[in-house]
């Protein structure tokens, strides 16, 4: 049973109630073509809507017998040309017999309508199936295409959401109706959730490989014929839409295995990379020959990496970062590129809005990440990427951090003690301590002897056999080199550490 005014919002534009409640119920409509006088006269018992599909005269008088001989059969909605205007008289009799009027610019298409919205038969619902293949035949491969088509042939804007509800095209879905979404996720059925301000009605698009999305569409009127359209139009939809994410989908992994596959590649080349591989990043957009800042991002839980990947990139460049992106096999590399080498601030400017990036993913994924030190050439971004994968094995065990981990100057000293097992161990203690070499090596040579002294200075200057004030001295300008403080406990290790490593190279 529908209410007109339920109905009218879903009825053509311009429709509007002239007279009658908006709580009448109607349950059967019946097109009629003749002057109101002739119409009433073919009235009968069951008719609950009438549509004179012929213009009526505002000045007709015989429109008030209609209502009286409509009011007799039951009729409670009589539907007129939008032309008609009722005088005082008629509107009160309307009233005093319980029949509502309603005018139309179309009358034809209202019938139409209507019959749809409170027919019982299938075939409202078979033309919006049909209707529906046609779209999905007629568009291109984006799903772009596909919904905007969608949402013209519905005469609703269909929504695309994720398996938990989250929309990834059109409005939102409230908690309520999300919640219903969640609980059902394996269905193969029409879904119909009721929210706050809507009925929604979804089905489930499979795609054959990874989690399965949806298409919805909202109604604010809850009609069973009109549900019923909505479904049987998405039911088709979701195969298209099925079909073309499936085809994106292997896409993806094609390119993301290209992409690991070149920077294996990178790795093996040991800074020396072939043409032949150089010209294939040129064609990827990569520039090898620059400065780079490398970062690892590692999923803390299982995730689809590559459907991701795109929230991974997108998150990155709202922070205004253009970045590569490539899969991994427990989550993501990427790196930024300059021609010229940027400054110690532009480089922190970088880790912190890599840091505001992995904020905004945390809605999707949780992650370690991890960054490294500013690198140049192609050896230099393999070895970025190796200091921001160490990184983020540390990341893993500094909640107090976000776990993130940057590899400044200070944050080099701390990883050491993460690295001592990798091949980047060594690599990393030169960096450390190049500042140090410059003049004979005097501040490194002190630097080793002090920790061997167990800071005391003293026993350095006698070791070294030098004036006590020269190791505090040299002591001062190596903090001020490496930007490190020596009362740390932690940076004492990490430094003795890098020192012993140096001393074992021979360097």
């Amino acid at each position: 049973m529908n209410a007109v005014g339920d109905l009218l919002p879903l009825l053509p534009s311009g429709t509007r109630l002239l007279v009658g409640p908006g709580s009448t119920a109607v349950r059967s409509v019946r097109g009629v073509v003749g002057t109101p006088d002739q119409v009433g006269r073919s009235l009968a018992p069951g008719d609950d809507v009438v549509v004179l599909l012929t213009p009526v005269d505002r000045a007709d008088a015989r429109f008030d017998v209609l209502l009286r001989r409509a009011s007799a059969a039951g009729t409670t909605l009589l539907v007129v040309d939008g032309a008609l205007e009722l005088g005082p008289g008629t509107t009160t009799l309307a009233d005093r017999l319980g029949v509502a009027v309603l005018a139309t610019p179309d009358p034809w298409a209202t019938s139409v309508r209507l019959h749809e919205l409170i027919g019982t038969g299938m075939g409202p619902a078979a033309r919006a199936a049909l209707d529906a293949s046609r779209v999905a035949l007629d568009a291109g491969p984006e799903l772009d295409d596909l919904f905007a088509r969608l949402d013209r042939s519905l005469g609703h804007p269909v929504r695309f959401l994720d398996a938990s509800g989250l929309a990834l095209r059109g409005a939102a879905v409230d908690d309520a109706a999300r919640a219903v979404l969640v609980r059902r996720a394996g269905t193969s059925d029409v879904l119909t959730a009721e929210g706050v301000d809507e009925t929604l009605v979804a089905i489930p698009v499979g795609t054959g490989i990874g989690p399965r999305a949806w298409l919805a569409v909202g109604l604010s009127v809850p009609i069973a014929a009109e549900q019923q359209v909505v479904a049987s139009a998405l039911q088709v939809a979701a195969v298209a839409v099925g079909h073309r994410l499936l085809l994106t989908r292997l896409d993806d992994e094609r390119d993301a295995r290209y992409r690991m596959a070149m920077l294996d590649e990178l790795r093996a080349a040991d800074g020396v990379p072939a043409p032949q591989l150089v010209q294939r990043t040129i064609a990827a957009g990569w520039r090898l020959d620059a400065w780079h800042v490398g970062a690892r991002v590692v999923a803390r839980q299982g995730v689809d990496l590559v459907a991701l990947r795109q929230q991974v990139d997108a998150a990155v460049r709202a922070e205004g970062l253009d970045a590569v992106v490539v899969e991994q096999a427990d989550g993501w590399v990427l790196w930024l590129s300059e021609p010229d080498e940027p400054g110690r601030e532009a480089v922190a400017d970088i880790a912190g809005r890599l840091r505001r990036a992995q904020n905004t993913l945390r809605t999707t994924v949780e992650t370690n990440v991890g960054v490294g030190s500013l690198q140049a050439g192609p050896a230099g971004l393999v070895r970025t990427l190796g200091e921001a994968g160490d990184a983020a094995r540390l990341a893993a065990s500094r909640p107090e951090s976000g776990h993130f981990v940057h590899v400044d100057r200070l944050g080099l000293a701390q990883l050491l003690l993460a690295w001592t097992q990798t091949d980047t161990f060594l690599p990393a203690s030169r960096q450390l301590l190049a500042p140090l070499e410059r003049g004979g090596g005097a501040l490194l040579t002190t630097l080793a002897a002090y920790l061997d002294a167990e800071s005391s200075i003293a026993e350095t200057a006698a070791v070294l056999g030098v004036h006590r004030n020269t190791v505090s001295d040299r002591i001062a300008r190596v903090e001020r080199l490496l930007g490190v403080d020596l009362s740390d406990p932690e940076t004492r290790l990490a430094l003795h550490l890098a020192t012993r490593a140096r001393a074992g190279d021979g360097g």
